[in-house]
């Protein structure tokens, strides 16, 4: 099948132990089946990672993808993907990041930049035009993440777009990120920065002056210019720009659904500090836009005479509420020091959290952790986090995750609120069994971005067939988040921010502008099969990497210690009254876990 725009239509292969380049045209019938990022990315590793390459070996792959309208006029549509396996779970890893790199990548000619080997000494990869070569990066190798992209820029030119890894990527911190456009905008969880590290890639540099082909460009920007007033009228979407994720923050706490010191407790006392009125007044200087965006979401923050990007709702729960703290100033400190040492805000706060248990309980000494761990210690946070990167002292054992520290600190286990190795987002699934469903067999780990069930049992999703539901009672859930599930991988892999469904675009909406750039059709069944599709092959390839049925659960303290006060109190995820129907409409073996041999034929995943 022959695609007339959307697609730049080829990959670069580099070898770094090598240092060589290879560029190939991208097989059409696969983008078709699989559309595009992360969807492409896990045939990559399905093809090409078989289950004795580990993480950290040097032919483990690492893809940047792009998807068809990354890049495009079309808004919201910034995105790029990376996937690997990943040095967190073990598992197929990817991670999505917004901002200008993917759209840089396509316009410098490439859908997707794959990555293997390790080279011996520090390294870059420079995409300039088509053109792709591999410099030495021994002068950048230490900086943080921020000071790397500044330094590669002074070299190259300012308008080179830079995705690069800080001090914790470089130290092998199971949850490092993929830091991108001055360490602003990130490819944050399943501990990617890692895999970069592993390979000793400190950044990706990227130039394109070109475009993406487009196959019927008026209709497209009549399309465009239609959606986006549409997006004036719609309230949601206008608050939402107005106040981004952190002003969600009141009315998530309101439901029960935000961590509180490591998932145990139902209120926080000051948790008002942590709100938007807050937020606006203490912190707040402006918004900024991705690329080619009208919602500008993401917040600036004054810090002294520096001006920054703002902790999102996940972080000011993850380094605020869940480590109990609420100075807001503290956690946009600490916000920006993460980002700079390029660790995940999400899986550190909640291993910091972890730890804090850990200490209050007596599972672990002053002696051994080097300073007071309290709940509410925002310098004690601050330190732990330098502590980590570097791998210093407790630092080494939690810079492995809360997952691995569990099982060297006796009693603890309990305390570990994760998933298949991933720190759980910031959201409490004893406020939606849905989001407990969702998280258990989420292929990533708890992750919120595979959906957010919670707003769609309130609010429902008419679109998918879905009217409000009982947020606590599991009847129906199953369903929902198949339906979830499926629809985001769709979306996602297409190159859209999942905040495109906001309020103002529908699938209708998304189909259409796949026909206007690619000139290849799209209904609403071929895009829900697709998302499918990449849904269970992301599955497959984590069966194949060892995954068993016994590990789509949750953490103990989520199933079985319900709050004592609180939006969700008294509730406990009932995950065993939804897992069986789960499987079921999924097509999986519930022995094996792997989808049958009806479900990988009607999918055509052969």
């Amino acid at each position: 099948m022959e695609f007339k725009g959307g697609y730049a239509g080829k990959t670069c292969w580099v070898d770094l132990s090598r240092r060589k380049v290879h560029i190939e045209e991208v097989e059409p019938s696969i983008l078709k089946l699989y559309i595009g990022g992360y969807g492409v990315g896990a045939r990559i590793l399905y093809d090409h990672v078989p289950a004795w390459i580990s993480p950290f070996n040097p032919l483990n792959l690492l893809v940047f993808a792009t998807g068809p309208v990354t890049g495009t006029p079309t808004p919201a549509a910034s995105r790029y993907t990376v996937i690997s396996r990943s040095p967190q779970t073990g598992y197929i890893g990817d991670a999505n990041g917004g901002g200008f790199f993917g759209p840089e990548l396509k316009m410098a000619g490439f859908d997707m930049l794959i990555v293997k080997g390790r080279s011996s000494r520090p390294a870059m990869i420079v995409v300039e035009d088509g053109d792709v070569r591999v410099e030495d990066a021994g002068e950048i190798w230490g900086l943080d993440a921020r000071e790397a992209d500044e330094a590669v820029r002074a070299k190259l030119g300012e308008d080179f777009k830079v995705a690069t890894i800080g001090p914790a990527g470089e130290n092998l911190v199971r949850y490092a990120v993929i830091a991108n456009d001055n360490a602003e905008r990130f490819a944050a969880r399943c501990g990617l920065g890692a895999a970069m590290g592993g390979k000793r890639l400190k950044a990706v540099a990227v130039r394109g002056t070109g475009s993406v082909k487009i196959a019927m460009p008026d209709e497209l920007l009549d399309y465009v210019k239609e959606m986006v007033e549409r997006r004036k009228e719609s309230k949601v979407a206008v608050n939402f720009s107005l106040k981004g994720t952190p002003g969600d923050f009141e009315f998530v706490y309101e439901l029960g659904d935000v961590p509180i010191k490591n998932w145990s407790a139902g209120e926080l006392e000051g948790w008002e500090r942590l709100a938007w009125d807050s937020y606006e007044k203490e912190i707040y200087a402006g918004r900024r836009a991705c690329y080619n965006c009208p919602v500008a979401c993401r917040r600036i923050v004054k810090l002294g005479d520096k001006r920054v990007e703002g902790p999102e709702y996940e972080t000011v729960a993850a380094l605020g509420s869940n480590c109990g703290i609420t100075d807001l100033k503290a956690v946009a400190e600490i916000n920006d020091l993460c980002n700079r040492l390029g660790l995940d805000t999400i899986s550190f706060g909640s291993t910091a959290a972890f730890a804090m248990e850990c200490y209050e309980k007596g599972l672990l000494s002053k002696d051994e952790v080097g300073f007071e761990l309290r709940f509410g210690d925002s310098e004690a946070l601050k330190r732990l986090a330098e502590d980590i990167t570097y791998r210093r002292g407790i630092g080494d054992l939690l810079a492995e995750g809360s997952r691995i520290a569990s099982m060297h600190i006796p009693g603890s286990e309990r305390y570990a609120i994760q998933v298949k190795g991933v720190e759980i987002a910031m959201h409490d699934p004893r406020a939606s069994q849905g989001g407990g469903l969702n998280y258990a067999t989420a292929i990533t780990g708890g992750r919120h971005t595979e959906d957010l069930t919670i707003f769609w049992e309130l609010f429902g999703a008419g679109e998918l067939g879905f009217e409000p539901m009982d947020r606590f009672s599991p009847e129906g859930k199953a369903k929902l988040v198949i339906a979830r599930q499926n629809y985001l991988c769709a979306l996602s892999a297409m190159g859209f921010c999942l905040f495109v469904e906001i309020g103002w675009a529908t699938i209708k909406d998304m189909t259409s502008i796949y026909r206007l750039v690619t000139g290849v059709k799209m209904d609403k069944e071929e895009f829900m099969t697709a998302g499918e599709r990449i849904f269970n092959l992301r599955r497959i390839v984590n069966c194949r990497y060892g995954l068993k049925p016994s590990e789509d659960t949750l953490p103990e303290r989520l199933l079985k210690e319900a709050k004592a006060s609180g939006g969700a109190k008294g509730v406990t995820v009932r995950l065993s009254e939804m897992i069986d129907e789960y499987y079921k409409l999924r097509g999986w073996n519930p022995e094996t876990g792997m989808p049958t041999s009806e479900k990988i034929r009607s999918l055509r995943i052969e």
